[in-house]
């Protein structure tokens, strides 16, 4: 008998063990492991309804402070608050616990899941600034799976057209109960590189934080996808990453819910996530928050919402791979920089140029005179490739500027939105200033007949000490010029206009780039008494003002683009022209 009896009493030991935390007060260490199986909208049995929340009822939450493994912190309810959000009541508790003495709820801790009498209640993810005790708001878990059921239209945010985000600053003293808060951990990033960044990321509410570059270091690690563990939104990554870390609150099948509040409510869109890995909380009488980043991507964020994230574990978002290389033509020296931009244009220019700051900074670093030397080959789906040089002279800003003007263009296109599968950056840096200015110009002649020919003397003085050079332009009159009294401007290419179509699909582009002049061209333009007509992307050469009333078009077409026409000749002279200068010319017949 005393054998059959201890085989029955094995399995209830076993189960008691098993339900133990779920079902009792517990210390931290009984925990990880012992969470309730991954939620089910349609097993309600999982969850507890709003209702059956009263106040002092006593729960705990799961939460990771240390690497990937879960620990547990207790909770008991102060009441219920409706309507805090349109249709979203709040639950409100305590967090109890030394650990919360010591650093108040922790940024990143948004998502954590709270379980009372073994049934999950919702997500940690609302808390009072500045509070004396940890007291927090829950959103309720219905709320959050009906999140996971909304269809998806198809027309992500930021993978479309443009549309500009201007989220208001947060103020504490009005809005003293807010969401808990996403850290924005920087990984590779030099503390004046994240101190801009911060000051720019600071109209989107995050918090900027220093962090090593990822999950790298611990890539062997397998992190389980489970309640209570960190999950970051991935914006760039590579030798420079940035981050958002909150942590899931459940798992339904391939669903993860996270964070209990909105990443910044884009809606409908598409971002990398992955499970995330954590070097401690860092404590802080203002602002607590965990120090980590990402370790394994583990799908894409398809919903940002009011109530939560939503990943989608079967889905890959998009990334914008960009290859950098510096290279020194008098050292001989090369780095090379390798990293992916998140293609939402919320984020894309801001974290590209950030990063080819960065990038600047720790291959050629010092502030000085310089010269860039620019190559850039983009790879857009469907097409060839495709490359434009140019150089840029002087402080880096000018550097920075050309390349976002560069890259901009098929990003922001108006109605098209490009799939890059490559896009590389040479850059050759010299630190000698290149420029030469325009100091005069001088006409061979003060008056001439249509089709006769003026040669322009121009005198360029090199930034860097040295001797004034000479160059010649010679500009034709054309045979239907007008009588009258003309202005010839002398100006470095970049200055000078173009006479390409407005882009109207993304494969006009390199066209478009073909015709830009180059900084080290020194151009002369003699305006005509014609305009050129961009007809909706057609280009009406040379027309006489006189026929501009009569080309009607309907009341919906969209605007003719007049542009005024030039005579123009250029010369390559070796040095970025700076300034501009001009002469006067009299023609007559």
């Amino acid at each position: 008998m005393p054998r059959p009896f201890a085989l029955v009493l094995a399995p209830l030991f076993l189960a008691l063990l098993v339900l133990g935390p779920a079902t009792r007060s517990g210390r931290a260490e009984d925990a990880p492991g012992a969470e309730p199986a991954p939620a089910k909208p349609s097993d309600d049995a999982r969850f507890l309804p709003l209702e059956a929340i009263k106040p002092g009822m006593r729960g705990y939450g799961m939460t990771v402070r240390h690497g990937t493994a879960l620990e547990r912190f207790e909770v008991e309810v102060i009441d219920i608050a409706r309507n805090w959000l349109t249709k979203q009541d709040l639950i409100l508790v305590r967090c109890l616990g030394d650990e919360f003495a010591d650093h108040q709820i922790a940024q990143g801790m948004s998502g954590s899941p709270i379980w009372f009498d073994g049934k999950l209640a919702g997500a940690l993810s609302y808390t009072f600034a500045w509070a004396k005790h940890a007291v927090g708001g829950v959103t309720p878990i219905h709320t959050m799976l009906a999140e996971g059921r909304r269809p998806e239209e198809g027309r992500p945010s930021g993978a479309l057209p443009a549309t500009p985000l201007h989220a208001p600053e947060s103020d504490p003293a009005s809005t003293p109960f807010r969401p808990i808060g996403t850290p924005l951990a920087l990984g590779g990033f030099s503390d004046a590189g994240r101190a801009q960044v911060a000051r720019e990321m600071k109209a989107l509410g995050f918090h900027v934080v220093a962090a090593p570059g990822g999950g790298a270091a611990q890539g062997a690690l397998d992190a389980p996808v489970v309640p209570g563990a960190a999950i970051t939104v991935d914006i760039l990554r590579g030798d420079f990453s940035a981050s958002a870390m909150g942590t899931i609150t459940a798992v339904d099948g391939d669903k993860v819910y996270a964070f209990g509040h909105s990443f910044e409510t884009l809606g409908e869109t598409l971002f990398p996530a992955s499970v995330g890995y954590v070097y401690t909380v860092i404590a802080s009488r203002e602002i607590s928050f965990k120090l980590g980043g990402p370790l394994q991507e583990i799908g894409a964020l398809v919903q940002d919402r009011p109530s939560c994230i939503v990943v989608d574990r079967t889905r890959k978002a998009p990334m914008v791979p960009v290859h950098v290389v510096f290279r020194n033509p008098v050292t001989k020296r090369e780095e090379h920089f390798n990293f992916e931009v998140t293609p939402n244009t919320i984020y894309f220019q801001q974290m590209l140029q950030s990063a080819l700051r960065e990038a600047f900074t720790k291959a050629e670093g010092g502030i000085g005179p310089n010269t860039k030397r620019v190559r850039m080959t983009v790879k857009l789906k469907g097409m060839d490739p495709w490359t434009y040089e140019d150089s840029v002279a002087g402080f880096d800003g000018g550097y920075q500027r050309m390349l976002m003007h560069l890259v901009d263009r098929p990003l922001t296109h108006p109605r098209q939105r490009p799939e890059f599968e490559r896009f590389d950056l040479e850059v050759e840096v010299e630190h000698t200033d290149r420029r030469a200015w325009i100091r005069s110009v001088v006409s061979s002649r003060d008056e001439v007949h249509p089709g006769e020919t003026v040669q322009l003397t121009v005198q360029l003085e090199p930034q860097e000490l040295g001797p004034l050079r000479t160059e010649r332009l010679e500009i034709v009159v054309p045979d239907d010029a007008p009588e009258g009294n003309y202005v010839i401007m002398v100006l470095g290419g970049d200055n000078a206009p173009t006479d390409a179509p407005t882009p109207r699909d993304i494969r006009d582009l390199p066209a478009l780039y073909a015709t830009f002049h180059k900084t080290t061209e020194l151009c002369a333009l003699l305006p005509r008494a014609q305009v050129d007509v961009d007809l909706d992307g057609h280009m009406l050469r040379r027309l006489p003002l006189s026929s501009l009333p009569r080309l009607v078009r309907s009341p919906d077409a969209p605007a003719l683009g007049v542009r005024d026409t030039f005579s123009l000749v250029k010369r390559e002279v070796g040095y970025l022209i700076a300034g501009r200068e001009r002469v006067t010319l009299r023609v007559v017949r």
